[in-house]
């Protein structure tokens, strides 16, 4: 089934959104780049982690911070940002959803984790090149479930020793962090983008389509 165009109630107006609804019960969510650089639901990473999820058979959604597009409001400096994703998973509750995994790119994995140190909870979590260099990164933490990270080699905003300091400093699991850098690759993956897919899709894959339904079965469960 193709994405389609979705609105999602956000106090008096409506976020911007396309879904694709899948064959399984899980469904994954996915935030862009900063809004006042460009980035929408339409970038390019952001396609790349839909298509890795839409393989598994989970739906999908991906969706306009507000401000951008044709999402209402204005941007909210990261405040306002975290009650759009409060709202979309209000909105995918709504319609019978239980089975959370997210993901974000950039300033998407920012707005990830602000939202996460406010109570978010999911099965999983996908988190393209975190722009340490660039936003406030350092009372943000990864919660103790399957996560993701990627970054290129050549990253200004997300360099490999930041990295790997904010890394060092996280309190989850070895078990449930997997990191992936690559290699001759700036902040943009362009290019890289089917690489990029087949890393997202082979970590959840791995990681939960056994079952097929997309729940963590893990023991800290």
């Amino acid at each position: 089934m193709p994405e389609m165009f979705v609105s999602i109630p956000v106090e008096d107006f409506t976020l911007e959104a396309l879904m694709q609804t899948g064959s399984k019960d899980a469904v994954a969510v996915l935030c862009h780049p900063h809004p006042l650089y460009g980035g929408t639901m339409h970038n390019n990473v952001v396609s790349a982690m839909q298509l890795a999820c839409s393989r598994l058979g989970w739906s999908t959604l991906r969706f306009n911070f507000r401000g951008v597009g044709r999402s209402g409001g204005r941007h909210g400096q990261g405040e306002g940002e975290v009650e759009d994703v409060r709202s979309v998973v209000n909105y995918l509750k709504s319609l019978g959803y239980s089975i959370f995994h997210w993901g974000g790119y950039s300033y998407g994995a920012w707005v990830l984790l602000k939202a996460v140190q406010r109570g978010l909870d999911a099965e999983s979590f996908v988190l393209v090149s975190p722009p340490l260099d660039f936003l406030p990164f350092e009372s943000l933490n990864i919660p103790d479930r399957p996560c993701l990270v990627t970054a290129g080699n050549d990253d200004l905003f997300c360099s490999v020793q930041a990295l790997k300091r904010w890394l060092s400093r996280q309190t989850v699991s070895e078990r449930n962090l997997s990191l992936e850098f690559f290699p001759l690759c700036d902040h943009f993956y362009l290019g890289r983008e089917k690489g990029l897919t087949d890393k997202i899709f082979r970590f959840l894959d791995g990681r939960f389509n056994k079952d097929g339904d997309g729940r963590n079965r893990e023991p800290n469960d």
